[in-house]
């Protein structure tokens, strides 16, 4: 099968329209160019997130202790650097070098105003279209840069336990686990996929849950989620990249508070809360 070229995925991505009914009838049935497209249209929306008013949380001391496992740090450095209070005078500060001008053809700086406030800097992108009105091939090459840039956090988020990674075989080597709970996961109207998750623990108390869910057409990506059994409470796990992935627990969850399984289609928005649509759910059972 010959797939849809990687510049014509790029387009769409930033909006434009399909070519051809062949190129449309393609995408719908092709699981890896749809992939694909998610991914860029998953770029362009990072790129161009407006960050204001978005506020940062702290990361979690859970994310530190997989770090930790993960790198087999010593013992030392089990304790999260963020919970740890700064101590020491702070270091002092280096005088900044002066700032190159922005034209070095020029060779001037900008005035300041009479006022002793600095004019407004002179924005460097260029325009977001070319002389024929199409997008800039600037914008489809920074969209390839942030996917490759996204893969690689998404691979960093892996080690976080925040973003799905491929479940464990039994062929890899390590700490065996055990089995506490399982459920399998039930699509829920106008979704078709399912599958099944289970939570593992290692033996020093640390649990996963494995994921294993079929492909389903949606228009975001996978959200992981375990909630109360009213589901009036989620707390997010991360990102089911694939088929089936693997993600920490975090210490303070009780399964028994948040039994429930489930899997949304988040919309590329920006809101880390749950969409409200759920592509597939279950209820783990304890195992004996």
């Amino acid at each position: 099968m010959e797939h849809l070229d990687a510049e014509l995925l790029s387009l769409l991505a930033l909006g434009e329209p399909l070519g051809t009914d062949a190129d449309a009838d393609h995408l719908a049935s092709c699981p890896m160019c749809s992939e694909t497209l998610r991914g860029l249209q998953h770029a362009v929306h990072v790129a161009t997130l407006d960050t204001a008013g978005i506020e940062l949380e702290q990361p979690g001391s859970q994310n530190w202790a997989a770090i930790h496992q993960a790198l087999g740090l010593s013992p030392a450095l089990a304790t999260d650097p963020l919970s740890q209070p700064s101590s020491g005078p702070p270091a002092p500060e280096t005088p900044a070098a002066p700032a190159a001008p922005e034209n070095p053809a020029a060779g001037q700086a900008r005035p300041n105003h009479g006022d002793g406030t600095k004019p407004a800097p002179i924005p460097l992108r260029p325009s977001a279209k070319d002389g024929h009105g199409r997008p800039g091939l600037w914008i489809i090459a920074a969209a390839a840069g942030i996917v490759l840039g996204t893969a690689a956090g998404w691979t960093a988020a892996g080690v976080l336990g925040q973003a799905g990674t491929p479940a464990p075989t039994s062929t890899q080597s390590g700490p065996a686990s055990t089995v506490v709970a399982q459920t399998p996961l039930t699509p829920l109207p106008a979704h078709t996929g399912s599958g099944d998750a289970r939570v593992e623990q290692l033996p020093d108390g640390t649990r996963h849950l494995i994921i294993r869910l079929s492909n389903d057409h949606i228009t975001g990506f996978r959200g992981v989620w375990v909630g109360s059994a009213d589901l009036s409470r989620m707390v997010s796990l991360g990102v089911l990249d694939n088929e089936s992935g693997s993600f920490t627990i975090p210490d303070g969850i009780d399964l028994a508070q948040y039994p429930i399984v489930d899997v949304s289609n988040q919309p590329y928005n920006g809101n880390p809360a749950h969409s409200a649509d759920s592509i597939a759910r279950g209820t783990l059972n304890p195992q004996s």
